[in-house]
């Protein structure tokens, strides 16, 4: 990969001497699982078993200094102050010794740090909350495929923002990469050039499935301060809580 963790820069992602043949195979999955399978992946990707909570757990906000009071009939828990620069080291900590597969230097910090970009870019440009869902798990998907690492994260980051837009609405794609150029200065050449290894590494399939995208899309919405039924309107809000939300108590 240009621009790993000895080169530095945002090189091309380009992974030169790596054979695709075997994904452009019938049935772009097997394939994947086939390449899972032969590097002997550990890092939880499985083939197509993409788990969404698994490499950012939302979960992971809190230090691991607390103090436990054992009282009568009662057992408290108290996370106690930490300054945020201490904070960020304990969660990138706690982060690591569970995800020792990821290329060095590459934190739970500077990946939300990219992914939270996406999100600020996407609102920017008024396009759709769910390209930038799509843009969070194809970015997870390739740091699980272990070609992101802490000198291409902002690239792997752009190019799934590209990827996401054209598959969600192609329309607003020069605008976000105005953006991208903007903000990480990436010119939008170095993002076509990347877009076919990071396409390949994704087994040359962008479809995902609505569980797989609506855990992102649910923070999203939290973190740009929407509601779905505020987001979606009242006749896409129906069809989004039939499909993912429990349905409504009979009066």
């Amino acid at each position: 990969i240009v621009g790993d963790e000895g080169g530095g820069g945002e090189g091309t992602l380009k992974l030169k001497g790596t054979s695709y043949g075997f994904l452009l195979r019938e049935g772009s999955r097997e394939g994947s699982r086939e390449r899972s399978s032969r590097e002997g992946h550990s890092s939880g990707d499985g083939g197509d078993a993409y788990d969404p909570y698994f490499l950012d757990d939302p979960a992971l906000q809190s230090g691991k200094e607390r103090m436990v009071l054992n009282l009568p009939g009662l057992v408290a828990s108290v996370l106690p102050y930490v300054r945020p620069r201490a904070l960020k080291a304990q969660l990138n900590e706690q982060w690591a010794l569970k995800h020792q597969w990821v290329s060095r230097g590459l934190t739970l910090s500077k990946i939300r740090a990219a992914k939270a970009s996406l999100l600020e870019w996407v609102l920017e440009a008024n396009c759709e909350v769910s390209t930038a869902a799509l843009a969070h798990v194809y970015f997870e998907r390739l740091v699980l495929r272990r070609v992101v690492n802490k000198a291409n994260r902002k690239l792997v980051a752009a190019v799934s923002l590209s990827l996401a837009a054209k598959w969600n609405e192609p329309e607003s794609l020069g605008t976000l990469l105005a953006a991208v150029e903007r903000h990480y200065s990436i010119p939008r050449a170095t993002v076509f050039r990347s877009e076919f290894s990071a396409y390949a590494e994704l087994a040359f399939d962008l479809r995902l499935e609505p569980g797989d995208i609506f855990p992102h899309f649910s923070r999203l919405l939290t973190q740009a301060e929407r509601t779905p039924h505020d987001y979606l309107g009242e006749a896409n809000f129906a069809e989004f809580q039939a499909e993912f939300l429990e349905p409504p108590a009979d009066d």
